[in-house]
């Protein structure tokens, strides 16, 4: 790259400084703007047309942390919607609400840059880092948690305050012109913090990319916590029999094979207590009613999770846990409504 008083390589014989320097950083503020633009009509569109089954899954949220902070409910909630937006499946083939967008916009795009940026934003992940440095005003270079990558991102200026070496940045970063930006709400911690965050993250660390993906609420919902875990048994509650208590335990398990917060775990064991007390279903294999609850509670909560990866967790059939998570979502649908 030229340096600020070389000779412009473009051959007009003026300093770089004073020809396409200025001309780069003009192009980079309009993409930049562009892609500001494009992020609004985005989530608008998200909102508006997908209203519905975003508000549903997000008042799961609500349910297991009923006495959160307002301000901090919303902030997570919100993450929780770009979460949705990139990953959750809206059509059978895997459509995404971000696919429904691009696809309507790409070929409207005029400027090649903007165009490219954009497309890349289907790649658009949730990410813990922590700020190494402070590169330039508002610039900072930091390293993802969870995949050790380096990148260089740009913060919003409401987070000038906390935004230092050995800080914490919790966001979803997209490519953009010329550092990453976030896409979304962005919560920042001190470097106090840090110890505590890394630890709940390194929770997650040997997971593949794709399997983190789909457990980000787990670990969105454990970062929230801040208070001291409750204690989760089957004891707890009571049981009309030992299968119905076998199945509990066996749920237990799955949830913290996943590393599901206490309070996903609670929320889960009084809903098959729920279930159990209004329908006491008689229990052959355990394994098969587990994976049913489990995947009946992403109804409810936000956990997220197909019955092909419940089937391979628990050791039974995806026809099972669709029969048996109808039948319990029915149950306790009617004990809602009663």
């Amino acid at each position: 790259m030229p340096k600020r008083n070389d000779l412009c390589p473009c051959g007009s014989g003026k300093k770089y400084k004073k020809c396409c320097m200025n001309r780069s950083s003009n192009q980079a503020m309009v993409v930049q703007d562009e892609l500001n633009q494009h992020e609004t009509e985005l989530l608008y569109m998200a909102f508006t047309r997908y209203q519905k089954q975003l508000t549903n899954w997000v008042q799961s949220y609500h349910s297991v942390y009923p006495e959160a902070d307002k301000t901090v409910t919303e902030t997570l909630s919100s993450m929780l919607l770009v979460w949705l937006i990139f990953t959750k499946p809206i059509q059978e083939d895997g459509t995404t609400i971000f696919d429904v967008f691009y696809e309507g916009k790409k070929r409207k795009l005029k400027r090649p840059k903007t165009a490219f940026l954009l497309e890349t934003w289907k790649h658009t992940r949730p990410a813990v880092l922590e700020i190494k440095q402070q590169t330039d005003e508002r610039v900072y270079r930091s390293v993802d948690l969870l995949t050790g990558r380096k990148i260089d991102h740009t913060l919003p200026t409401e987070h000038d305050e906390t935004a230092q070496p050995g800080s914490t940045v919790i966001g979803f970063p997209a490519k953009s012109d010329p550092h990453m930006s976030f896409i979304g709400p962005v919560i920042s911690h001190l470097p106090e913090k840090t110890a505590a965050i890394k630890q709940k993250v390194a929770a997650f660390a040997n997971e593949t990319e794709d399997a983190f993906l789909q457990k980000w609420p787990q670990l969105l919902s454990a970062l929230l916590n801040s208070e001291q875990a409750p204690t989760v048994a089957p004891d707890q509650f009571r049981w009309h029999t030992e299968k119905q208590k076998e199945t509990a335990e066996a749920l237990l398990n799955g949830l913290r094979l996943d590393q599901c917060p206490p309070e996903i775990e609670m929320l889960a064991l009084e809903k098959w207590s729920q279930f159990c007390q209004e329908h006491n279903p008689a229990i052959r294999k355990p394994e098969a009613y587990a994976a049913a609850m489990e995947y009946a509670l992403q109804t409810i909560a936000p956990i997220s999770a197909t019955q092909k990866a419940l089937a391979k967790k628990y050791g039974v059939s995806p026809s099972t846990i669709s029969a048996r998570s109808a039948e319990i979502v029915t149950v306790l649908k009617e004990t809602a409504t009663a």
